[in-house]
């Protein structure tokens, strides 16, 4: 998901490839802000890597210590990705609420059902993240979700990422954001600016 190549798409199913000091510099600030455990259900359901490179959140996972106990799951619908499970449409699989926390960049376009979907995966209490831009806050299409949205948490980077590791100082054209959901979450919203 980028922003910069308008109309055009670099990969199949909208793959971009998530640099990995956005998801560290995350980490560092959601663990210990909502007290996530390592040892932890997580999912990653469109985990994206290639021949090419690793599959970012599943690596920047492990290196903060999250699936020491195979409690790593991914998937990718793309059959050249480096996830476990390839070829899996994850609005396709039957919802089982067992996951602690699913973390990804999911498909722009399907960024709400990608949310919606993950909401239903999790166990009560449980976590979604999605990365985003910061204008997916807008829109009337969107409204009816926001309303209704168990939205926690949102964590704004500073600093605008490169979705292209070949070239990464050309960066996007907006601002990116994780935006934090926890399932039953009725409270106020948390800004926060990395």
């Amino acid at each position: 998901m980028s922003s910069t190549a308008r109309g055009t798409v670099r990969n199949d199913n909208d793959y971009y490839v998530t640099p990995h000091w956005l998801i560290a510099e995350f980490l560092e600030q959601f663990i210990p802000d909502h007290n996530i455990n390592t040892d932890i259900r997580v999912y990653d359901p469109a985990a994206g890597g290639c021949n090419k490179f690793e599959a970012s959140y599943p690596t920047v996972l492990k290196a903060f210590g999250f699936g020491q106990n195979d409690n790593l799951l991914t998937s990718d619908i793309r059959a050249d990705s480096k996830a476990e499970f390839i070829e899996v449409d994850f609005l396709d699989i039957k919802d089982r609420a067992d996951e602690d926390l699913i973390i990804t960049n999911p498909p722009f376009n399907y960024s709400v059902e990608f949310t919606e979907k993950a909401l239903n995966n999790v166990v009560d209490n449980g976590y979604v993240v999605m990365l985003q831009r910061l204008n997916w806050l807008g829109t009337q299409k969107r409204k009816t979700f926001w309303d209704n949205a168990p939205l926690k948490h949102i964590y704004i980077h500073h600093k605008r990422p490169s979705f292209n590791p070949d070239k990464p100082n050309k960066t996007d054209s907006i601002e990116y954001a994780h935006f934090v959901f926890q399932k039953s979450y009725l409270g106020p919203t948390t800004l926060s600016i990395i």
